[in-house]
């Protein structure tokens, strides 16, 4: 009874832990809504409001990463719109659902790692994901990346099972999950299931015909939304693929640009390694070592097969993904590696595990001086980012500075009908867009026109890095009438009003 009440105890306070780095935007009622989520927001309206549905979602780099025609899936989209449809289209209910699906990977964490690695392994791998930064960002605010984490914890899972157990079905949800983050990140998925395929191949040994078809039937249900847009559409993302990949060499590949394009790539996973643990003054390469030497010790010693061939699957994780981005002439983000932080943060948990099984006192007396360390600095910057950006306005970036914008221009224009003219550096106004249809309908009763006309209203989002680059804008496109006032908000966004008679 005892041991079932520390159980349920421990686990509360976990999650408890886990709260305080995550809860501040759904506290704050004030997040992040830029270009992304405003188109992806205009996708989720599509949706819900106009019953148009989609095979895809957004395309690969937001269209300027070289790609044309590739799209990820669109399961995104309709997380979104089911959103939409809770919150009556407020884009707070895409935090919600963000928030929601944070504290669901973290217990979702505990029961998967209990299963492989036992309760000790579980509270450790748990208590890492916790506090890791990059997965605490994934539920501050919604991103099309960020709901990725849950189903990469689901394909281990049924990798695990299908190596423990080897029944057609974890094999097919084992692919299928692997498959299905390309809903979320393609960049996530490809290098998951080719590390699936090869694994079947050279380690499990996978010799009938029947295991081969039901990966297959996995994956291609996981990308049949693809396969399906393909076909309607000719294959253009299959040939833009192709246009990527043997693209003229001679204009944009030198053998300068490729040693560049290799420090860059590995300096992307230095990093990702790196800040899967918070702040913690380690340099990467003492990092793998204090994680990789203890590992294939605990490793050799291990007794559990399955568990043995499941290590060896996390080790070519970081191995096919560095093959498939081996051949991008573009930087590897951060937001492709996911998959790998919780690969380390699965290895640390399992050589503490394995530490207490195998009785292993020195390599468990530095973990835990480690562990003590990451969790004393996780808490401490997760109280500090708490404190601080509860209270953060957040400029233009976040919805109360476009939230107020918009309340200075209807309070302005009192009841007069107005047009309004938007300017902003990635030139597609989507954020101010979806909230003009959704905030402006709704709290005013009318959205603006957006002609040259009567009272104007212009909207002027700096660019940071060009703070002079919307002047060129008003001398240009926007030449009409007579400038009433121009007012430079608390948030940094500009409101300049004109009349122009006809």
């Amino acid at each position: 009874m005892i041991k079932k009440a520390a159980f349920f105890i421990l686990l509360l306070l976990l999650v408890y832990v886990s709260v305080f780095p995550r809860v501040t935007e759904v506290v704050a009622h004030n997040y992040i809504f830029g270009f992304d989520q405003g188109r992806d927001y205009l996708a989720a309206k599509s949706i819900a409001f106009d019953h148009k549905l989609t095979l895809i979602g957004s395309e690969w780099g937001a269209g300027s990463a070289g790609f044309t025609g590739l799209f990820h899936g669109p399961f995104y989209f309709y997380l979104l719109a089911f959103a939409f449809l809770l919150f009556g289209g407020d884009p707070y209910g895409g935090v919600v659902i963000m928030f929601l699906l944070g504290i669901f990977t973290i217990v979702l964490s505990f029961v998967i790692g209990r299963k492989i690695l036992g309760t000790v392994g579980a509270y450790t791998f748990t208590l890492l994901i916790t506090l890791s930064p990059p997965l605490i960002a994934q539920s501050r605010f919604f991103w099309n990346s960020y709901p990725s984490s849950p189903f990469i914890l689901l394909a281990f899972y049924f990798v695990y099972k299908s190596t423990l157990l080897r029944r057609s079905l974890d094999l097919f949800l084992a692919a299928f999950f692997s498959g299905f983050i390309y809903n979320f990140q393609t960049a996530i998925a490809i290098p998951m299931v080719l590390g699936l395929l090869i694994y079947s191949v050279i380690i499990l040994r996978l010799k009938k015909v029947k295991q081969y078809l039901v990966l297959l039937g996995g994956i291609i249900l996981a990308f049949s939304p693809m396969v399906l847009f393909e076909f309607r559409h000719g294959f253009q993302g299959g040939r833009g693929l192709l246009a990527y990949l043997f693209a003229d060499k001679k204009t944009d590949v030198t053998l300068l640009f490729m040693q560049r394009l290799l420090a860059d790539h590995l300096g992307s996973y230095f990093y990702n390694l790196s800040n899967s643990f918070p702040n913690i003054p380690v340099p990467w390469w003492a990092l793998l070592l204090i994680i990789l030497i203890p590992l294939l010790y605990c490793w050799y010693q291990e007794k559990n097969g399955a568990l043995r061939l499941f290590i060896i699957y996390l080790f070519f994780l970081p191995i096919t993904s560095f093959l498939v981005f081996s051949s991008f002439r573009n930087s590897v983000y951060q937001y492709y590696l996911y998959e790998l932080t919780f690969v380390y943060l699965f290895f640390f948990a399992y050589v503490v595990s394995q530490s207490l099984i195998q009785r292993k006192p020195v390599i468990l007396a530095l973990y835990v001086v480690f562990l003590v360390s990451y969790v004393v600095t996780g808490v401490v910057s997760a109280y500090s980012l708490f404190a601080a950006d509860v209270k953060d306005y957040g400029g233009g970036a976040k919805i109360k500075g476009k939230i107020d914008a918009l309340d200075y221009i209807y309070t302005d224009a009192k009841d007069d009908r107005f047009n309004l003219l938007i300017f902003a550096p990635p030139v597609y106004t989507y954020p101010y867009d979806y909230l003009i249809w959704w905030y402006g309908r709704k709290q005013y009763g009318f959205t603006p026109g957006s002609e040259k006309q009567g009272t104007l209203y212009l909207l002027i989002e700096k660019d940071h890095s060009k703070p002079w680059s919307y002047k060129g804008w008003l001398e240009t496109v926007i030449q009409e009438g007579t400038v009433e006032k121009t007012e430079t908000l608390p948030s940094g966004l500009i409101v300049q009003k004109r009349i122009i008679n006809k």
